[in-house]
């Protein structure tokens, strides 16, 4: 390895450095690190032992059990050109196969890897409550927070333009109910109801890209459904956002996002009418049995 490579090491699920190989080396002669302690430098394609950057150098004498560390002991891994904090890993690191080892490749690892405290905190009022405020309010509250959460987008996507397109949206919907006010202008009033509708769709749509191919960079898988987000635009993307604002602050990515409970949504307006139907059917065949009752004694 050419001399004056900064070393990243990854030990207890922490990583510490850049440092340099002097450093390591004598760390190593000390006993401070092992053979198999992990060791990345810039350009190798995954992590790897120390013993495999440094095969010449002996492996050290088990040294004496350490005093206890007092308040004022320096950290072991401390170097002057850290370029940041040291991160923790949000994720538990894979089990170790039966056969031997293995090692996590530098994606996981990766000095460059964003943590998720540097993640702008998600809008996350729970998707129930944004659906009973925008009944509460007659549907205003589902035209405002659309943009609460496209301005959310825009922090971590600089590229994205939902809130562009809810604004040409919104103007098309306005512009379409004033046209459509006057009787000569009904059918261009409804061309751009239609358009605030397709800009509607496209946003939440473009929304959703954003968030799955930006949160990939913080290793958070995020599944977005596209049918589920079809009919339920804002309050299921809103369920993601919680999820998300959950993760950032614990780091768990359970229990998953919801879905099923939007399905729900429509099963009670179903169930509402079944009853009522219930109800009524009978109530209406009486009725008309009692007619056809009165009309043959009034024949009589």
């Amino acid at each position: 390895m050419p001399n004056g490579e900064k070393i990243w090491i990854a030990q207890n699920g922490q990583k510490s450095g850049p440092f340099a190989e002097e450093e390591v080396r004598r760390w190593i002669a000390e006993g401070r690190f092992g053979p198999d302690t992990l060791a990345w430098r810039k350009g190798m394609p995954e992590w790897v032992p120390l013993s495999s950057l440094f095969p010449e150098t002996p492996a050290a004498p088990p040294l004496p059990p350490a005093p206890k560390a007092t308040a004022s002991a320096p950290a072991v891994f401390v170097a002057e050109d850290r370029p940041g904090p040291t991160y923790s890993y949000d994720e538990r690191a894979p089990a170790p196969s039966p056969s031997g080892p293995s090692y996590a490749s530098h994606d996981d690892y990766a000095p460059d890897m964003p943590s998720r405290r540097d993640l702008p905190a998600p809008p996350s009022m729970h998707w129930g409550l944004v659906l009973l405020f925008s009944i509460l309010t007659l549907g205003i509250f589902t035209i405002v927070w659309p943009f609460i959460q496209a301005n959310w987008v825009k922090k971590i996507d600089g590229d994205s333009k939902a809130t562009t397109m809810l604004v040409a949206g919104l103007v098309c919907l306005i512009a379409g109910e004033v046209i459509s006010a006057s009787s000569k202008g009904a059918g261009l009033g409804g061309l751009l109801s239609l358009a605030y509708y397709v800009l509607w769709y496209v946003s939440y749509f473009s929304m959703a890209g954003s968030i799955k191919r930006k949160l990939a960079d913080y290793h958070l898988p995020v599944e977005i459904g596209g049918v589920t987000l079809f009919f339920f635009t804002t309050f299921y993307l809103q369920g993601q956002l919680s999820w998300i604002s959950r993760w950032k602050e614990t780091g768990s990515s359970n229990p998953k996002p919801p879905k099923g409970a939007f399905y729900f949504l429509i099963l009670i307006p179903v169930f509402v009418i079944a009853m009522l139907a219930a109800i009524a059917i009978p109530a209406y065949q009486g009725y008309v049995k009692r007619a056809h009752e009165v009309e043959a004694q009034r024949g009589e």
